[in-house]
């Protein structure tokens, strides 16, 4: 996976410690409030984030396919032994040197929807 495409180094820092599994680094990137949704409806980004990304079935992100917005956005592949193989987004607004809103989904969603 190419984390060089990503340009911003807070978005680049969170696709990292999401890619080797390091979710106290992960959160850490996030301001205490942030607000979080998930195929636009909003979730406890730190259940979410415990259940999606850091559970045992080892879900990842496969792929960087294309960065967008400065390295806020990222369209890629992601893998779930719960939900399978699937195109997605991230959306990321930072403020203060923190992850303020964080946006997922299909990709099909965010053309539709976003």
């Amino acid at each position: 996976m190419e984390v060089e495409m990503i340009e911003n180094p807070i978005v680049r820092a969170a696709i990292v410690a999401m890619k080797n599994r390091k979710r106290d680094a992960w959160i850490e990137l996030f301001a205490e409030n942030v607000t979080f949704t998930d195929d636009g409806h909003e979730r406890s980004f730190k259940e979410w984030s415990h259940g999606e990304l850091f559970n045992t079935s080892l879900p990842y992100l496969s792929s960087i396919d294309t960065v967008e917005d400065n390295g806020l956005t990222i369209y890629g592949k992601f893998h779930s032994s719960r939900w399978g193989d699937f195109k997605t987004f991230l959306s990321f607004q930072i403020d203060n040197h923190k992850i303020t809103r964080l946006e997922v989904g299909p990709v099909n969603f965010k053309q539709v929807y976003l």
